[in-house]
């Protein structure tokens, strides 16, 4: 069996990292979690747009805080008190957001635009980043082990395309969901598309207390 080249054995393992964090990102996007079950959420309460913009929210700021983990920042894994704290916080933003939902799904149509102020998606998608403490573990281990290795194969440049191909995979599963969600809303009856979106907001109240009571008994 000849030799592999030199150069392609670099190239190889220049751009391992970024396959794995391709990877990595469908992997993530695919574990069911409280992003997803908001950007389900918002996408069943107001079509495909809706929900994309509430993922673009969450991508964003996952995509700032893994292009801070490229240029070489460090992540360390959050202290006990903290990751109660962030847990009760989330779970108390996850039960506003069933409510809110919960609230929106009842109100007649000719009243689902009636000029109250609410939380944008984009925004919702945001927060639901940074107060889900399962992503501050992922960004402190998986994900910062796998920028030391891009750092240690190519330098911040492969780095950095370790943390787009990372991306690019939490979107495409993420983009697929708010997809399934927003057309099979769009084919449903509005009575039956009602009915699920107030089953999910309940979904909602219920994850939300749960993670509350998981920050308040921890420790």
């Amino acid at each position: 069996m000849p030799p592999v080249p030199t150069t392609f054995r670099l190239v190889s393992d220049t751009y391992a990292p970024v396959l794995a964090g391709l990877g990595l990102g469908i992997a993530l996007a695919g574990a069911p979690g409280p992003v997803q079950a908001i950007l389900l959420a918002e996408a069943l309460r107001g079509g495909i747009a809706r929900g994309f913009r509430a993922m673009l929210g969450a991508n964003i700021t996952l995509g700032a805080l893994l292009v801070a983990l490229a240029l070489g920042v460090s992540i360390a894994v959050p202290s006990d008190p903290l990751l109660r704290t962030l847990k009760v916080v989330g779970g108390v933003f996850i039960v506003f957001l069933g409510v809110d939902g919960f609230r929106a799904a009842s109100r007649p149509a000719t009243r689902a635009d009636d000029g109250r102020r609410e939380l944008p998606p984009a925004a919702r998608g945001a927060l639901a980043v940074i107060l889900n403490p399962p992503a501050w573990l992922f960004l402190a281990t998986a994900a910062s082990s796998l920028m030391a290795s891009a750092l240690q194969a190519g330098g911040t440049r492969t780095a950095l395309l370790a943390a787009l191909a990372l991306l690019l995979g939490v979107a495409a599963g993420d983009g697929t969901l708010v997809l399934a969600s927003g057309l099979g809303l769009r084919r449903a009856r509005a009575d039956v598309g009602r009915h699920v979106r107030r089953g999910l907001a309940v979904v909602l109240v219920i994850l939300g207390v749960s993670v509350i009571v998981s920050g308040l008994s921890a420790g």
